[in-house]
């Protein structure tokens, strides 16, 4: 096994959160943050033993001794930091949402494409144990076929106009932030929606604080999701087939276990234990995808990414929400 050294780009609470699942991966190893705040970076690599800090992001690319980057800046600068990465050779894994949209997701994946360089959506519950079991049932059909998902990720973030989640200029609102969860689950099991319907509310600074989606596909299959910053909603998912259903206890999209229903009785409860926050697994699909010589992830490939971000535009076409990036 090879040993990776990483560097971070964007030091917010996912960077810390990252930085800390990295110490479980012995074939891991941080060498370099960036942020556009020194003291920030400084204080960062500190922190987390990387020996080289950096106050500003192309630096870090640049940067000979860094074998894989991390981007975890805002959300509108994922794309064109992606770019700036595959260009110059370095693997990416990229915090979800990959982009602003599905036309930029398309420009980064051609790059990629263009350079033979990895890359991968960092969106960290698809690698999870639990949901990779999840996944494995229900391809299997051990539930039956699927006839209905709901799945619903909220929670009350304090209000600041100016804070990230409520800024629309940093990619702010709960579709993008939390409503990404919900869809990727219905994507993983069911694929590309054939009809959306959805009902969001704009808040005073441009950004939909809570959405409510309901998603029909050509199997027969409905989704109901919803996602909100505004109210600390069950953050449970239900995957009911005709045969049993699967239970993803609060929060669905980080759970340690699942729960199997037959006849309204349970069948059976899986459990996981993570060594870490569960951020680690994605790390160890990067390293994987590396060593053998990939360009993406067999589990969470461009194609899934782009449809994710296909279905989010869809959803913001019908609740009225564009950014810049959409102009």
């Amino acid at each position: 096994m090879n040993t990776y050294r990483w560097g971070i780009v964007g030091l917010g609470r996912i960077a810390h959160k990252f930085a800390e699942a990295l110490k479980v991966i012995p074939t891991a190893q941080l060498v370099a943050v960036a942020s556009r705040d020194k003291k920030n970076a400084e204080a960062f690599a500190e922190r987390f033993e990387a020996k080289t800090f950096y106050d500003n992001y192309e630096d870090l690319i640049l940067d000979k001794e860094v074998d894989i980057v991390y981007i975890a800046t805002t959300h509108p600068s994922h794309a064109s930091l992606a770019k700036a990465c595959l260009r110059f050779g370095k693997p990416v894994l990229c915090e979800k949402p990959f982009a602003m949209n599905y036309q930029q997701a398309k420009e980064v994946y051609e790059v990629a494409r263009e350079s033979g360089v990895f890359i991968m959506e960092a969106l960290w519950t698809r690698f999870l144990p639990s949901m990779k079991r999840v996944i494995e049932i229900v391809k299997k059909e051990e539930i039956g076929h699927v006839v209905s998902v709901q799945a619903d990720f909220g929670f009350k973030a304090p209000y600041d106009p100016g804070a990230r989640l409520f800024n629309k200029e940093l990619g702010g609102g709960a579709l993008l932030d939390v409503g990404i969860y919900p869809v990727f689950l219905t994507t993983a099991l069911l694929g590309e929606p054939t009809k959306i319907q959805a009902s969001g509310v704009i808040g005073p600074t441009g950004v939909d604080e809570q959405c409510a989606m309901l998603l029909e596909y050509d199997n027969g299959a409905i989704a109901s999701l919803s996602c909100s910053i505004i109210s600390n909603n069950t953050q449970v998912a239900s995957i009911n087939g005709s045969k049993s259903r699967i239970q993803i206890d609060q929060p669905f999209w980080g759970q340690t276990n699942i729960n199997i229903f037959t006849d309204w009785k349970p069948r059976g409860l899986v459990k996981f234990d993570y060594p870490s926050n569960g951020l680690n697994y994605q790390v160890a699909e990067v390293h994987k995808c590396l060593d053998e010589g990939k360009t993406e992830s067999d589990l969470w490939s461009y194609g899934d990414s782009l449809l994710v971000l296909k279905t989010l535009d869809r959803i913001r076409e019908k609740i009225g929400l564009k950014y810049e990036a959409d102009v």
